[in-house]
């Protein structure tokens, strides 16, 4: 997997009965190299990045949220009331039984899938602790209850998500959404002007909410970036 141009093959794990193929590279020690990957269709895990190379499908477009411009829907300002509540915290990543243990139950959970649970710390932190590009946790607490955490990339021009999870029990918090909005709220506060949030897949809902915040823009496979409005788009 370290070796420049390595392609895994499997399942399509987004669309049924389709098989995906991702390039794979380790991951570069500079943010500014980082973000220009971000710019030609890679995400990053752990210590690697990888690009859908699909020979027939080009469903995984990169999503990005222009801050500047954004402004939340009613939904949405609704789910930052719910949460007022909710205590955010800023800091590096690192490995806790606490951040396990909220993980463990979200992936058992949430999407019915035990066998992504990690079995310790180790393996944890493999994925979600230290990373060669600048990279911060935010954590979700009521009052000292962790409920939800955000991995997030930081570069110079962009907040890029990695991944989030949170504790079921607390589902009609709508804690996802709730995490991409405070990811806004950062990147306008330390004058980013995009939060990238991964792949938008029109086919799959677990992928296609992240259309919600407007405007957004996809990236187009040779490069450029479109607005882009869904027929579903939330009213302001």
């Amino acid at each position: 997997m370290s070796e420049p141009g390595y392609v895994h093959r499997g399942d399509c794990v987004y669309l049924p009965g389709r098989s995906w193929a991702l390039r794979m590279i380790p991951a570069p020690r500079s943010d500014e190299r980082y973000q220009e990957l971000l710019n030609d269709h890679h995400r990053r895990s752990g210590w690697v990045v990888y690009k859908p190379v699909c020979a027939d499908c080009q469903a995984c477009q990169p999503i990005r949220v222009p801050v500047e411009s954004f402004r939340p829907s009613k939904s949405q300002r609704r789910i930052l009331r719910r949460n007022d509540d909710i205590k955010v915290e800023l800091g590096f990543p690192e490995a806790t039984q606490e951040k396990l243990d909220l993980h463990n139950r979200f992936v058992a959970t949430r999407f019915n899938k035990g066998e992504s649970a990690f079995k310790d710390l180790a393996s944890y932190d493999e994925v979600f602790g230290a990373s060669p590009i600048t990279t911060r946790e935010m954590r979700f607490r009521i009052e000292d209850r962790l409920v939800g955490l955000g991995v997030i990339d930081v570069t110079p021009q962009i907040v890029s998500s990695v991944y989030f999870f949170f504790d079921p029990a607390e589902s009609r918090r709508s804690l996802g959404t709730f995490s991409a909005l405070r990811e806004i709220e950062l990147a306008r506060e330390t004058q980013r002007p995009y939060v990238y949030f991964g792949y938008y897949i029109a086919g799959c809902r677990e992928m296609n909410y992240k259309s919600r915040f407007q405007p957004c823009e996809l990236l187009a496979p040779d490069g450029t970036w479109h607005p882009f409005t869904p027929p579903d788009a939330p009213a302001t």
